[in-house]
């Protein structure tokens, strides 16, 4: 049965590839409204976006499968992926099985394995959304995927509102946090042929920086971009400085 994408803009196309935990809207919407001429569009995960959960494990494989059909149903033959997180792995994949249709990576607070950082994050995350602690799953989320700068300017409400997200719907989303503990795509790294930027983050505390720069070390001839003070989610100012370096990025490679 087709998957229903989820679309914002208008010009070429630039798939996403969301998080564990996340959604294409969740993840993205702050991005699409600071990132002009371009048709953004991306598939939600099984359990996320209001798609019920599947009874079977996920694969890297058929969320890169997916994605990439749903933007050439859409009427768009060549174009690149923006992977979050989780989303790194399944456009990395994405690049390796479709090369006729993904032209370039954006791959952000992305990794190529799990580090001990990470699977603390997805057990915690599964722990919590099983036992349906959405208050606790709040505060939790808030720390491990904020900074420090962007804590201090969250208003108290929001951790009310978080949980209110995620009450009853968290539990949906745990096999993306299983499919994080069983990555492996380091050997995929060296087969890429198209055009790369990796951006990490210096106070993530997801996924650890140094994942990030690794997965940029196995890309040949990879950009790498740091944000220093910023968190696993970006801020909005961060997220314009984002939208502006994908933009420079897709312009410098005629994208």
């Amino acid at each position: 049965m087709p998957v229903s994408p989820v679309r914002f803009g208008s010009g070429p196309a630039l798939a996403l590839a969301h998080g564990a935990g996340g959604g294409v809207a969740d993840n993205f919407m702050t991005l699409s409204a600071q990132l002009k001429g371009r048709t953004l569009i991306g598939v939600d995960y099984p359990g996320s976006g209001g798609r019920p959960a599947q009874p079977t494990p996920l694969r890297l494989e058929d969320l890169a499968d997916e994605l990439v059909g749903a933007a050439v149903d859409a009427g768009f033959d060549r174009f690149p992926v923006l992977g979050l997180s989780l989303g790194s792995a399944v456009a990395v994949t994405a690049a390796i099985r479709h090369p006729e249709h993904v032209s370039g990576l954006v791959l952000v607070v992305g990794f190529a394995v799990p580090d001990v950082q990470a699977v603390a994050f997805g057990e915690l995350y599964a722990s919590l959304a099983r036992e349906d602690r959405a208050d606790d799953l709040a505060r939790f989320l808030l720390v491990a995927t904020g900074s420090p700068a962007k804590l201090e300017k969250t208003p108290p409400t929001t951790v009310e509102l978080l949980a209110d997200y995620h009450r009853g719907r968290a539990a949906a989303m745990i096999p993306h946090v299983e499919l994080v503990r069983d990555i492996d795509i380091r050997p995929l790294l060296p087969r890429i042929v198209v055009p790369a930027l990796v951006i990490g983050a210096s106070h993530d505390r997801t996924v650890l920086p140094s994942s990030t720069r690794a997965l940029a070390d196995g890309i040949p001839r990879s950009q790498y971009l740091e944000y220093d003070g910023a968190g696993h989610l970006f801020s909005v100012p961060e997220s314009g400085r984002l939208a502006g370096d994908i933009t420079e990025f897709l312009a410098q490679q005629g994208l």
